[in-house]
């Protein structure tokens, strides 16, 4: 029996990124995998695995964000790795970067496995010096500073490797209170609630959200949202917007509205995607075509309707499925179906996550 040791996330641990191992560890054990699951860096059990997975949020009060890195903490984390990898059989580390970019490259050396969440086709863009953002998308976008990209060494770009995107996180209304009960695994008893695609829907679209000025506009992070935002002053629709309301009231707008849109921000998926999925909505997004995720949920025109990265089609995208939202009904129910398979495949998992460790 081999034993793959976690390094988790604390301030997620049960229902965040790692959510599937605590609720399909008994079925690892029962395929020769013994799970356990650490929130200490300094625990000396991590010691002595078979495999060793590190969270990569573990460290973002330090070296994993980019705004407190430093050469102090770059050394520490670096000195750690070396430790660890001195008595683990592999060191995986999982950047959860919500980017198919990264900034963890300058550490890839030290690993066995890079995990990420949504990984670029085109694995050799990483290798490239030219790139000027970790965010693909943004490096078409009109600005005068970027977030430093360090490339992948060309020797080590076998190591990245297909991880898993937060679809698997814990998406029910409780699953969050959930995780601190012992029973808090059990889907049969309460089940990821999935509200009838075909259901009556009073609002066109819901969208929550207020418009971000980045710093000095440089980095343009919230230039998609923000696009968003300023169209609803001259779309003649029927939207659910504004600021943050509570989460009873969110989920309900949600699941009461035709369309979803989910721009690109931080990284290209996002918390609504699930949520749309979820709520039997239409998602639209920008094109996904340029990655690579699991569960792969993002297929163009059958699981969510795509636009161009600079949105210029969106007013009118918008206008035309509201006014035929009839001819898009089948989308949501091929997501949600979709959604629905992916979370609950446990063995697709296993077998997934055991061939891109080896």
């Amino acid at each position: 029996m081999k034993v793959l040791k976690i390094l988790d996330w604390p301030s997620k641990r049960f229902y965040g990124e790692t959510h599937h191992f605590y609720r399909w560890r008994k079925l690892f054990f029962e395929q020769d995998l013994r799970v356990e699951i650490y929130s200490d860096h300094k625990d000396k059990r991590l010691k002595g695995a078979d495999y060793l997975l590190i969270h990569s949020r573990y460290f973002a009060d330090g070296w994993q964000n980019i705004h407190t890195r430093s050469t102090q903490n770059e050394d520490e984390l670096m000195a750690y790795l070396l430790e660890m990898k001195s008595t683990a059989g592999k060191v995986i580390w999982f950047d959860a970067a919500d980017s198919t970019g990264s900034s963890d490259f300058p550490i890839i050396a030290l690993v066995d496995v890079f995990m990420k969440k949504q990984r670029l086709k085109d694995i050799d863009y990483y290798t490239s010096s030219e790139q000027n953002d970790i965010r693909i998308w943004l490096n078409s976008m009109p600005e005068d500073q970027r977030t430093t990209f360090v490339a992948c060494p060309k020797d080590q770009l076998h190591k990245i490797k297909l991880g898993w995107n937060i679809g698997f996180n814990d998406y029910r209304y409780f699953g969050y209170k959930m995780s601190r009960l012992s029973n808090y695994l059990s889907y049969s008893l309460y089940p990821t609630r999935l509200s009838a695609y075909d259901k009556i829907r009073k609002y066109d679209l819901a969208f929550r959200g207020t418009i971000h000025k980045d710093k000095a506009d440089k980095n343009m992070i919230s230039y998609q949202r923000n696009h968003v935002l300023r169209l609803f002053e001259r779309l003649n629709l029927t939207i659910a917007s504004g600021g943050n309301v509570s989460k009873a009231k969110y989920w309900k707008e949600l699941r009461d509205s035709k369309l979803s849109i989910s721009p690109f921000g931080w990284g290209e998926i996002c918390y609504r995607d699930f949520e749309t999925f979820i709520a039997g909505s239409v998602l639209i997004k920008p094109s996904m075509n340029h990655l690579e995720t699991f569960p792969d949920l993002f297929v163009e025109n059958e699981t969510y309707v795509p636009v161009s990265w600079n949105l210029q089609e969106l007013e009118t995208r918008l206008e035309h499925m509201a006014a035929h939202y009839e001819d898009y009904k089948q989308i949501a129910k091929n997501a949600q179906e979709r959604y629905f398979n992916a979370i609950n495949d446990a063995q697709s998992f296993i077998n997934t996550f055991k061939q891109n460790i080896e």
